[in-house]
């Protein structure tokens, strides 16, 4: 087949250019630039590392240490692209021990900012000063200073439009760049840290720190008591560190920290291997908390696999799966069996608050009572006998006879006369109807029913809320701080009322009726990361769609609650009163149905003489 097009010259990229190509694989954000800089403060053996961020870090990323700096004329050969000191021959790329080695992440930046970088060493009298713009030098000149080096990061992307207009609001930039700082601080607890924010001190980390004291520091003081210390070699591993207990489950992975010889990785062997541990101790839709650490031969560990030093491929891959999975496991069995007696659960009542009153036209379901066989028990079908309880490892039998569970579908048409059976396993409402037999999933139909008076009331400008006598305190990571900031307005106008109250600390002080009357922080710990997980802009339609849904589902009965006959009918009927099709705001179906038909066809009445 025959072209048109005319052959191409081929040629080498100009170094202004290539330097922007390597800049767009390292520098995806502000938050990489920091992430680099503190990288290359660590390997030189710094002690203390100061940050000053302004505007998201898109004005200012300053990064000053007090390690053993570089020479004059090793500035400007810093500079080059694959200029180091920490790899010298193909053997080093095989026991990698520092946490920069590919010499790319200074050119990179400086190609696409404007950068000051300025050191010293201990045995040189002055100190150097380059002043790059674009990749290009502008200055070099010999200044007093302190040991260390300072690397002043300006006006990032001003040279690339296309990338600075891709980077998100100053706040999600902001949460970004804390949750660097919070990784580095976390990989290093014995390094002191300075994090400044415009004009203001939000980490001040003393150096000596011990892994649990640090975590208190950036995670909280709760999150920190909450959280099993462990220390095991197992195989060609050495696990140190942190787990929390199932109780402080997240939605999102966003506090699961782990660490390969030092260095901050996100692993799908080690991931599984921590959900694995977890198992069956919380919700498959909930994340755990974990500071680990793991250290092993450098030699088994391949760091050399992604331009962000993010990822890793163990050579020895199912050892190091089953050591931290066996490892975590009996680290959090030891933990939980010494504080079952002795630590108060987590999230108690709490004094002060007022008692949540319904609003007219609502219901409002009892609040969950815990006992040791709520999720597995059937109640009483129609109060009147109990079926005996199901052991809590076992699964619950079907209800339905000879394998019709399979031909269950939704009912997203109108149902009609419906009849209170009762309720199962404490999540389905068991319902009669000349259709056949219909099961509510009773949480489904609770959230959409949530769903639509909070949309209501968005909609008339009148959301109910209800205040707390008590406001309660909230400690949140950087990142999630930054995402309070920025979405509180909007959950206001959803009846949640969120206000800072120093440093990463959040009050809440009104939340939404179906919220009240029980401990609103995990939820508002959850709806915050849900809604910045989504990437939406808050001030969207979208944004406002989705927190009503996420909203909806926190408070809405749950599996195990037990309703009583009335809250039963009184359920069925106002989720009959919607109008099809019955699904709940993410689209699950709140109904299924058994026809009478495939209900004569299991029992094989079809074949009997008339």
């Amino acid at each position: 087949m025959e072209t048109s097009a005319t052959p191409k010259a081929i040629r080498l990229l100009p170094e202004e250019v290539s330097n922007q190509i390597a800049a767009g694989e390292v520098v995806e954000r502000p938050a990489s630039v920091l992430k680099e800089l503190m990288e290359n403060s660590l390997d030189a053996g710094a002690g203390r590392i100061g940050v000053e961020i302004a505007a998201g870090g898109r004005r200012l990323i300053r990064v000053v240490d007090d390690g053993v700096g570089m020479l004059p004329d090793d500035l400007l050969l810093a500079l080059e692209r694959h200029a180091t000191s920490k790899v010298a021959t193909a053997e080093d790329l095989t026991h990698i021990a520092s946490l920069g080695f590919r010499g790319e992440a200074l050119p990179s930046i400086a190609a696409v900012s404007r950068m000051t970088l300025r050191s010293r060493t201990a045995s040189a009298e002055a100190g150097g000063l380059v002043q790059v713009q674009g990749g290009k030098v502008m200055a070099v000149e010999e200044v007093g200073c302190p040991v260390g080096t300072l690397v002043e990061v300006r006006d990032l992307f001003f040279n690339t439009p296309a990338r600075r207009k891709f980077l998100k609001s100053q706040a999600t930039e902001s949460g970004h760049l804390a949750g660097a700082l919070v990784r580095l601080a976390l990989a290093q607890p014995q390094v002191a840290f300075r994090y400044t924010v415009g004009n203001q001190v939000t980490y001040d980390l003393p150096a000596g720190q011990d892994l649990a004291s640090r975590a208190g520091s950036l995670l909280g003081r709760n999150t920190a008591e909450n959280m099993v210390r462990l220390d095991e070699e197992q195989g060609p591993l050495r696990l140190q560190g942190l787990a929390g207990l199932p109780s402080l489950s997240r939605s999102a992975a966003d506090q699961i920290y782990t660490f390969v010889n030092g260095r901050f990785v996100r692993d799908k062997v080690l991931l599984h291997a921590i959900y694995q541990a977890y198992r069956g101790l919380m919700p498959d839709n909930r994340r755990p908390v974990v500071v680990l650490h793991l250290s092993l031969d450098p030699e088994q560990v391949d760091v050399n696999v992604h331009p962000a030093k993010t990822e890793v491929r163990f050579t020895l891959q199912q050892e190091v799966h089953q050591a931290l999975a066996g490892a975590l496991r009996r680290g959090l069995g030891r933990g939980q069996t010494s504080r079952h007696a002795s630590r108060p659960s987590v999230g108690g009542p709490h004094q002060g608050r007022p008692k949540p009153q319904p609003e007219r036209g609502s219901w409002t379901p009892p609040r969950p009572q815990a006992s040791p066989t709520s999720a597995g028990s059937n109640p009483a079908v129609g109060g009147r006998v109990a079926e005996p309880s199901t052991p809590a490892a076992a699964p619950p039998k079907s209800p339905l006879p000879g394998g019709s569970a399979n031909r269950l579908r939704p009912l997203y048409s109108k149902a009609e006369e419906l009849t209170v059976i009762g309720q199962l396993h404490g999540l389905y409402v068991l319902c009669s109807s000349p259709q056949g037999l219909i099961l509510v999933d009773q949480h489904a139909a609770h959230e959409r029913l949530t769903y639509e008076r909070l949309k209501a009331g968005l909609a008339r400008g009148e959301m109910p809320r209800q205040g707390l006598l008590t406001p309660q305190t909230l400690e949140l990571t950087p990142g999630e701080a930054a995402w309070a900031g920025e979405q509180a307005a909007q959950w206001a106008r959803m009846g949640l009322e969120l206000e800072p109250f120093g440093g990463n600390t959040w009050a809440i002080r009104a939340v939404p009726p179906h919220l009240a009357g029980g401990d609103p922080r995990p939820a508002v710990r959850d709806l915050l990361s849900q809604m910045s997980a989504s990437g939406l802009p808050v001030d969207t339609p979208e944004f406002i769609e989705t927190a009503l849904r996420s909203l909806a589902c926190h408070g809405s009965v749950r599996q195990g609650q037990r309703l009583k006959p009335a809250e039963l009918e009184e359920l069925v009927d106002r989720i009959c009163a919607l109008p099809p099709p019955l699904t709940c705001p993410h689209g699950r179906p709140v109904m299924l149905l058994l026809s009478r038909h495939e209900l004569d066809r299991s029992f094989k009445r079809g074949s009997e003489p008339s």
